[in-house]
C-alpha cells in the first residue's frame, strides 16, 4: 500500500473501533509487519496526523487532523450537511425532501427540496404539526430518553393535541420505540393524505441541535420494498452525517 492508503486505513481503523488504537491493532487488523507498523505510526505522529499517549501506548488523531476537522465543522453546520445529503437523495430518487426540527413539542418544517415526483400536497416551510403524528417527529422523538419521552407526552400542549384524537399514548410510545430500534420512521397516509414518508434524525453534540430529514412520495408508491429501500438510503446518509458531527446516537447497523 502507498503511504496515503496506509494512512487512510489507520484512520478508518480508529473510526471503526471508535477510539484509540495500538500498534498491535495495526499489525493485527491491517496485516502489517511489526517493524513497518512502528515506523509508519512514528512517521504519522511526527507529521501531526497522530498523537501518542505515552502512558497507555495508544494513538488518536493528531493536531493536524483535529485542526482540519475543526475548520470544517466551524464552516459547515448540521443543516448544511443534511441539506447536501438530502439534495443528493432527492435527485437520485425523484422524491420530495423535507428538513424539520422540534419546536415547542411540534414539528416545524425548515426546508423543502422538490423532487421530480409530484405530491398530492406539499407542506411548506414554517408549517407545524403534532410531532407524534409525523415520521420526522417520531424520528426526533426516538432520540429522547425514556424520561424525556414521558415528559413530552405529559406536557399540556401534547395532552391537548391528543384529547379527542383517538390516539393511545402507550401505542405512540411503542411506535417511537420501534423507530429507535429501526433507526428510521415511516408514515403512510397519516398527517398528509395520500402521501408516504420515511425519516431519519441526526444531531450535533457540539451545538445540541438535532434535525430530521425525510423523503416524501405518493402513497401508491409506498410498497414494503420501496419503504425499505428509501429507509436504507436515508440511514446511510444519516450515518455519514453523524460521522462528520460526532453524533453517537446514529450508530445502528444498516
Amino acid at each position: 500500500m502507498s503511504i496515503l492508503e496506509t494512512t487512510a486505513s489507520i484512520l478508518k481503523l480508529m473510526v471503526e473501533r471508535q477510539g484509540a488504537i495500538r500498534i498491535s491493532d495495526v499489525i493485527h487488523h491491517l496485516g502489517m509487519p511489526k517493524s513497518t507498523a512502528s515506523r509508519v505510526m512514528s512517521q504519522l505522529e511526527s507529521y501531526g496526523y497522530l498523537e501518542k499517549d505515552e502512558i497507555h501506548g495508544t494513538f488518536l488523531p493528531g493536531p493536524l487532523i483535529m485542526s482540519a476537522s475543526h475548520l470544517v465543522n466551524r464552516q459547515l453546520t448540521l443543516n448544511d450537511h443534511v441539506d447536501a445529503a438530502l439534495r443528493s437523495l432527492c435527485e437520485r430518487t425523484g422524491y420530495t425532501g423535507y428538513i424539520s426540527m422540534l419546536d415547542n413539542q411540534e414539528i416545524l418544517v425548515l426546508r423543502v427540496i422538490h423532487g421530480r415526483q409530484s405530491l398530492p400536497v406539499v407542506t411548506w416551510p414554517g408549517s407545524r404539526s403534532p410531532a407524534w403524528g409525523t415520521s420526522t417527529g417520531r424520528a426526533l422523538l426516538a432520540r429522547f430518553t425514556d424520561t424525556q419521552l414521558h415528559d413530552f407526552f405529559a406536557s399540556p400542549q401534547v395532552v391537548s393535541q391528543l384529547t379527542g384524537s383517538q390516539q393511545d399514548v402507550s401505542m405512540l410510545v411503542a411506535t417511537v420505540a420501534r423507530t429507535r430500534d429501526a433507526g428510521y420512521a415511516t408514515a403512510v397516509n397519516e398527517s398528509v393524505a395520500d402521501t408516504a414518508s420515511v425519516s431519519c434524525a441526526v444531531g450535533d453534540p457540539a451545538t445540541h441541535d438535532a434535525v430530521a430529514f425525510c423523503l416524501s412520495f405518493p402513497q401508491q408508491l409506498a410498497t414494503p420494498e420501496e419503504l425499505q429501500r428509501i429507509a436504507t438510503l436515508l440511514k446511510e446518509a444519516a450515518l455519514t452525517i453523524a460521522g462528520k458531527t460526532g453524533d453517537t446516537q446514529v450508530s445502528s447497523p444498516l
